[in-house]
């Protein structure tokens, strides 16, 4: 096969989640008056599943009864008119009430034999007969009928809870029993629960229902019509959103996480789409959230080069808060200005941090994404489902935080990364359980130099570590201060003699009254060991200090992980003089790289504001080419700069929410 439309495409989408209301009046000629308004290339559109938006057919899909305004065939002949791709959104996790009533066997259960009905729409198990069958005929008269680019499915998977966030628990319908029962010979288990061992093996359940799933639909949809992107395999789609109640901290890079997730190590050629939401969540679907956050979000996806992606509910026309319009319009406008720039660009990134899964990142993992971040290391993200596959040998150190679950495959992988001259930073449980989620005798890393068993404890606050003062050397940010804390978790392990190891542990001691204050007991047990491995090495930190800095912020986690990544990991800044409240990224083609830089200062506590500017930001940027020219495409201003030994430095003067400088071999 070919590559697909999407591949080249710029990708500059807006997904209009229309209402059933919304289809009363819609008019198909103001509907692509107002994309154009924003240059899109892209649109999403309801389309199939819980609600039909055309006149479908089929008994079991429920037609809108609101279809008096244009169709969506005539929308999307107009969106192609004017070179806008549609792609169709369905959504196959809900049936309405009468569906159910025809079909309970679709219906997911609880243990109890409960249906979960909310305002009329009951959910369905992704094991039952309307996800695994029907939904692929409401697909096949979709394709037919209508003239689309793309498909998109929308929330599914084993979903255990509703819109409300009530929680129903595991799915116990007869579909399930039967395959879990014929898989592994035993009962579904009663609750979420990692300690008991049938329910790890109902995670290797779902996962192996739902890969299976999507590559039933692939190659269903590649025979209908090989033409039509489809998500997860030609685009991905990820949210950056918030949520009333949500725990905070707000997550601030979200979208460059995201962003940098979906596109990896960039062998996949999927097109990486985080969209930014525009509504506070669920609950308040109408009111929008900060425009400034909006347009963050928007010049964090563009710089970790993904495409520009927003979704509202409702239409652009009739949208009842419309403040967020101008930045995403502003965003999108420079997109397309330097679309031929922007296309082709591959990172320029020496660090590839491994992320669990797209949905759900770890506190530990946003903790190191912060402290890679702040200290303007470049870095990439990537999945641990497509780690298996991608080529480390352009990255100097793999970051593993706290990311537990490792094949023999994936471990030995890492073993020989490093021993052709690679570091592999791993942190707490990393490497302690296999890919089924049961633990191991022993970590899977030989190269994190341990020798033996290991236990972990769980009730270590209080306890902190001791920097010697010839450690100071390396952890020279701890000049005035002796002490690190740790947090509650610590995983205890013997190593080889070889070993270099750092920091002491000082165990638990008393909190309280302040009288009694203090700790009588140093341990040689180290807080970070560097285990030399081949040409490279592996190192090991035994507690969560990602955790624990993107919980508190606290500079004493940030100063050691700092030092770590710059003096142990050998790791060099690109802004080194740079306040941390800026994004740097860079990508780079033949002739050309491109440095990008988001302003973050407007985030301030829970809120976010226009950013303040920030002058004189010094940047030094590896390249493969002495530049002929460095040019801000903000101010079309040449920029001056010093190139030596391979690295380009420059300083842009004034920075405002985003710059990108553009270096190039040729004249510009």
């Amino acid at each position: 096969m070919g590559k697909i439309w999407c591949t080249d495409w710029p990708w500059r989408m807006i997904q209009t989640n229309l209402r059933e209301t919304d289809m009363a009046d819609i008019n198909a000629a103001q509907f692509v008056e107002e994309l154009k308004k924003f240059h899109a290339t892209v649109v999403m559109i309801n389309t199939a599943g819980i609600i039909a938006s055309y006149k479908t057919g089929l008994p079991y899909q429920f037609q809108s009864r609101y279809l008096t305004g244009d169709s969506l065939e005539t929308i999307i002949d107009a969106c192609h008119r004017e070179g806008i791709r549609v792609i169709a959104r369905t959504d196959f996790s809900k049936v309405r009430r009468p569906v159910y009533e025809e079909h309970p066997e679709w219906a997911y259960r609880t243990a109890d034999g409960r249906i979960v009905d909310y305002n009329g729409d009951v959910h369905v198990c992704p094991n039952g007969g309307y996800q695994q069958e029907y939904s692929l005929k409401i697909i096949e008269e979709v394709v037919k009928k209508l003239d689309i680019d793309g498909i998109f499915c929308n929330m599914s998977g084993f979903q255990v809870k509703d819109y409300s966030y009530n929680y129903y628990g595991i799915c116990h319908c007869n579909s399930c029993k039967w395959l879990f029962r014929e898989r592994f010979g035993l009962e579904l288990p009663l609750k979420e629960d990692m300690k008991d061992p049938v329910y790890r093996k109902y995670k290797v359940f779902q996962r192996e229902c739902t890969d299976k799933q999507n590559q039933k639909l692939l190659s269903f949809m590649r025979k209908l019509n090989p033409d039509i992107a489809v998500k997860g395999a030609d685009f991905e789609r990820m949210e950056s959103n918030t949520e009333y109640k949500r725990p905070l901290p707000h997550w601030q890079y979200s979208a460059s996480s995201n962003t940098r997730c979906i596109r990896g190590t960039g062998e996949t050629g999927i097109v990486p789409s985080n969209t930014t939401v525009d509504f506070i969540g669920f609950f308040y679907r109408q009111i929008g959230v900060s425009p400034a956050m909006q347009e963050l979000r928007m010049w964090q996806n563009l710089a970790n080069l993904g495409g520009v992606d927003y979704y509202l509910i409702g239409r652009l026309d009739n949208h009842m808060d419309r403040r967020g319009y101008e930045g995403i319009k502003n965003v999108f406008r420079f997109h397309k200005e330097h679309e031929t720039l922007l296309q082709g660009l591959r990172s320029c990134a020496k660090v590839l941090l491994v992320r669990r899964e797209l949905w759900g990142d770890s506190k530990e993992e946003r903790g190191w994404i912060r402290a890679l971040t702040e200290n303007h290391i470049l870095f990439d993200e990537i999945r641990k489902k497509e780690f298996g596959d991608a080529d480390l040998s352009g990255y100097q150190m793999v970051l593993l935080p706290n990311i537990r679950y490792l094949s023999d495959q994936e471990a030995r992988k890492l073993d020989h990364y490093a021993e052709e001259g690679g570091t592999v930073l791993a942190t707490g449980q990393s490497g302690f359980y296999t890919e089924d989620f049961e633990a191991r005798d022993e970590n899977a890393l030989e190269c994190m130099g341990m020798d033996g068993g290991y236990f972990v404890r769980e009730d270590m606050v209080s306890s902190m570590l001791l920097i010697k003062e010839e450690e100071k050397e390396i952890f020279h940010r701890f000049k005035d201060t002796e002490l690190a804390a740790i947090g509650d978790q610590f995983v205890f392990s013997r190593f080889r003699p070889d070993v270099e190891t750092y920091l002491s542990l000082i165990p638990p001691h008393p909190i309280g009254p302040p009288e009694r204050c203090y700790y009588e007991q140093v341990t040689e047990i180290p807080g970070i060991v560097r285990a030399p491995f081949g040409k490279g090495r592996g190192i090991f930190i035994p507690w969560l200090a990602g955790e624990l800095f993107y919980e508190g912020g606290y500079d004493n986690t940030m100063m050691f992980m700092s030092d770590v990544l710059e003096e142990l990991c050998g790791l060099t800044s690109s802004a080194p003089e740079l306040t941390p409240m800026v994004e740097v990224t860079a990508g780079k083609k033949t002739g050309c790289t491109a440095v990008f830089l988001v302003n973050t200062t407007g985030h301030f506590g829970t809120s976010f504001y226009e950013p303040i500017p920030v002058m004189d930001a010094q940047v030094t940027i590896e390249t493969d080419f002495e530049p002929k020219s460095v040019k801000s495409l903000n101010t079309k201003d040449n920029v001056e700069f010093v190139y030596e030994n391979g690295r380009v430095a420059f300083t842009v003067k004034k920075l405002e929410a985003f710059e990108m400088i553009v270096m190039e071999a040729g004249s510009v």
